[in-house]
């Protein structure tokens, strides 16, 4: 038998053939065409702003009219005229000056004498009160003094009667008892006369008595009927600056011993 002539349908084009380099570099070319990376989108800056809310908030544009015064009948100029006056100048020394007051002292004089104290022990007995001492206090139209008088009795008063008009009217000035002054028969008495304005001047005169209220009776010490009596004086006028005048003139001189520094 002869062999058949006919083509087997294995033919050669059927066989899978190996590509060429170039066939492949065509195939991955096409293949990195068609898949394409996914990437993150790239951010956009945005204004704080949009462009909507841009668009309501722009301002409209107003129409403005200007007016002058003088359209209303107004003066468009006012003009004011000052007068000018002198300036006096005055130097620091004339400011002291003129601060410094002139102060008026009072003092007062006794017209009477008092007993010595022995004369006061012997003389208490028998008249149960009596003006022991004064003192007068400086830079003042005041005087104090003490009173001594004869314990008849646990309960007593004593009064200082004082007049400034030839007893016309008159004071009752209350005596205060002077701690541990008892020396068993007697006790002490201190008081305190101030002569103030109107009364302060000079010639004014001051008369007072004592009076000794007890259980057994009232007694009194008017320097046998002729009173105690004061006179008032005045001193001849002192020169004080005020405080605030001494603090100035103070910082006054300080300021012109500074030493310029350069």
């Amino acid at each position: 038998m002869e062999p058949s002539e006919e083509t087997s349908p294995l033919a050669g084009d059927n066989f899978l053939e190996v590509p060429t380099s170039n066939e492949a570099c065509e195939d991955e070319e096409e293949v990195k065409a068609t898949f394409k990376p996914r990437f993150s989108p790239l951010p956009r800056r945005r204004s704080s702003v949009s462009s909507d809310d841009a668009e309501s908030e722009a301002p409209s544009s107003v129409a403005r009219k200007v007016s002058f015064a003088d359209a209303f009948g107004l003066d468009l100029v006012s003009v004011k005229e000052f007068d000018t006056w002198e300036i006096t100048t005055t130097s620091q020394n004339d400011t002291f000056e003129d601060e410094l007051k002139l102060v008026d002292e009072f003092y007062l004089l006794s017209r009477f004498e008092v007993p010595s104290r022995e004369e006061v022990l012997q003389k208490v007995h028998t008249q149960k009160v009596l003006l022991e001492a004064i003192e007068f206090l400086p830079g003042s139209a005041s005087l104090s003094g003490i009173i001594r008088v004869l314990n008849v009795s646990f309960a007593k008063l004593v009064f200082v009667r004082m007049t400034l008009d030839d007893w016309l009217s008159y004071y009752d000035i209350l005596a205060e008892y002077v701690p541990n002054s008892c020396d068993g028969e007697t006790d002490q008495f201190s008081f305190r006369i101030s002569l103030v304005p109107p009364y302060l001047k000079d010639g004014a005169k001051i008369e007072f008595c004592i009076r000794y209220e007890t259980s057994a009776g009232t007694f009194w010490a008017n320097n046998h009927g002729n009173n105690y009596q004061l006179s008032c004086h005045k001193k001849e006028a002192a020169v004080v600056a005020d405080k605030e005048s001494e603090d100035i003139s103070d910082a006054f001189k300080k300021s012109c011993l500074k030493t310029s520094q350069r």
